[in-house]
């Protein structure tokens, strides 16, 4: 998967960690679901179905500790 650097304001990052700590989710991951979404919602992707999208969010999960 390609990688991405953002810049954030503070505000910006504590609301991100803020909302991925209420989703159990890493900010990153965070990040990438709010991305993913929002390209879906103005057609610049194309909408993942029930079974992609639960297929997906493996990906958008915070890791398990063993």
């Amino acid at each position: 998967m390609p990688k991405l650097i953002i810049y954030l304001r503070d505000q910006d990052l504590h609301a991100l960690a803020n909302l991925a700590d209420q989703e159990y989710r890493v900010p990153k991951a965070q990040a990438a679901l709010i991305i993913r979404q929002e390209l879906e919602r103005r057609g610049f992707v194309p909408v993942t179905n029930k079974t992609n999208t639960e297929e997906m969010g493996e990906l958008y999960e915070r890791p398990t500790i063993s």
